[in-house]
C-alpha cells in the first residue's frame, strides 16, 4: 500500500511516498481503508517537530480522516466490518496513506449518509468547535460568543454551531476585508478593537471567549467579559504567550481553560465520544456544518497539495482523497 511517511522532523524534503507491507491487526485494533484525509495546521507543527505528538520516525503523518472499516481485531466491539468511521487524532498519525490499523479507541461511527471529504475534518475541527461551545453550558439563545481566529475552518465551524442554537457571535480577524459568513459581528484586531466591540455590544457582556490566536488579544476582549466569564484557548496563531491582565482575571473572577482535543479523545467515557461524534456528523450530513473545501489531490500529488494548504492566500481545505 502507499504511505506518506516522514524521515526527519523539520525537513519538509524527507517526506516520501512508499509502498509499505500492509501492519497486521491485532487485538483491540482495527483496519480502515482511508477515503479521506485533510492537511492541517497541526499536521505541519508534527513535520516540524514543534508539536505534542512526536511519533518514532520514519513515520506516516496524517492526524485525522474518514474511511471503511475493512478488519477488526479481537475484542474489538464499538465497530465492525463496513462501517464508515472516522479516524481520530491519535499518538501515531497515519491517515495520509491508504489505510491505516488504529486502536480502537480512536475509531469512531460517522453518519454514512454524509460527504465523505466534509467528514474528514469532523474529527479535529468540527468537534473541537462543539466541545469550545460546551464551555458555554449557560448560555440562553441571543447570547454573544467572541472568538478570535474567527476565519479559519474552526472558527467557520463555531459560528455554524452558534448560529444553530440561536447564538451571536462576535469574530476578530486580523485584518480588515476579511469576511466571516454567517458571522454576526467582524471586527479587526487592531488598536481600536476595543472600541470596535463596545459599539457591536452596546452594553452587552459576554461570558466565553473562545481564542485561537493567544498574543494580548484575549487580554484586550476580556475587558468586555461578565463577572466569572469563561475564556478558552485552544491555540496559539500568534507564537505569543497568552496575556491577560491581572486587573480582569482577579476582579472579574475570569476562568482560563486551556483546550486540546487530544486530551479529551484520551480521557472521555467512550460514551461521551460516540455521543459528540453522532451529533457531529449528523450536522453534517443535514448541511447544519460545512467546510469549504480548497482542493483535493491523491497522495502521489503531495507536494502540490502540501504547498497549496501552506499558501497565505488559500482559502478552504486541503484534503487527500483516494
Amino acid at each position: 500500500m502507499k504511505s506518506l511517511q516522514l524521515y526527519e522532523f523539520g525537513k519538509p524534503e524527507t517526506l516520501r511516498l512508499l509502498d509499505v507491507d500492509p501492519a497486521p491487526v491485532g487485538a483491540g485494533q482495527v483496519r480502515v481503508a482511508i477515503e479521506a484525509a485533510p492537511v492541517n495546521p497541526s499536521d505541519f507543527l508534527t513535520l516540524s517537530g514543534r508539536y505534542a505528538v512526536r511519533p518514532m520516525l520514519p513515520s506516516p503523518l496524517g492526524a485525522e480522516g474518514v474511511g471503511l472499516v475493512t478488519e477488526v481485531g479481537a475484542g474489538v466491539t464499538a465497530v465492525t466490518a463496513g462501517d464508515l468511521v472516522l479516524v481520530l487524532p491519535n499518538p501515531q498519525p497515519g491517515t495520509w496513506q491508504e489505510e491505516a490499523v488504529v486502536p480502537e479507541r480512536f475509531v469512531v461511527r460517522a453518519d454514512p449518509n454524509a460527504d465523505p471529504v466534509q467528514l474528514a475534518t469532523a474529527g479535529i475541527n468540527a468537534a473541537t468547535a462543539y466541545l469550545l461551545l460546551g464551555y458555554g453550558d449557560a448560555l440562553k439563545p441571543g447570547d454573544w460568543v467572541m472568538q478570535t481566529a474567527a476565519n479559519s475552518a474552526l472558527g467557520a465551524f463555531v459560528v455554524a454551531l452558534a448560529r444553530h442554537r440561536g447564538l451571536r457571535t462576535l469574530n476578530v480577524v486580523r485584518r480588515a476585508g476579511v469576511e466571516v459568513p454567517g458571522g454576526d459581528a467582524v471586527v479587526v484586531s487592531d488598536e481600536t478593537l476595543t472600541a470596535q466591540v463596545r459599539d457591536v455590544l452596546r452594553g452587552d457582556r459576554p461570558s466565553l471567549l473562545l481564542d485561537g490566536v493567544s498574543g494580548p488579544v484575549a487580554g484586550t476582549l476580556a475587558a468586555v467579559l461578565a463577572p466569572n466569564a469563561h475564556i478558552v484557548n485552544f491555540a496559539a496563531l500568534s507564537g505569543q504567550q497568552l496575556v491577560i491582565d491581572r486587573v480582569h482575571l482577579l476582579f472579574k473572577s475570569l476562568n482560563v481553560h486551556g483546550f486540546w482535543l487530544n486530551n479529551w479523545i484520551a480521557t472521555a467515557p467512550r460514551a461521551e465520544i460516540e455521543r459528540v461524534y453522532a451529533e457531529v456528523t449528523g450536522l453534517i450530513a443535514d448541511g447544519v456544518l460545512r467546510t469549504e473545501i480548497a482542493a483535493q489531490y491523491g497522495l502521489g500529488d503531495f507536494e502540490r497539495a502540501l504547498a497549496h494548504a501552506n499558501a497565505p492566500d488559500r482559502t478552504g481545505k486541503v484534503v487527500f482523497r483516494r
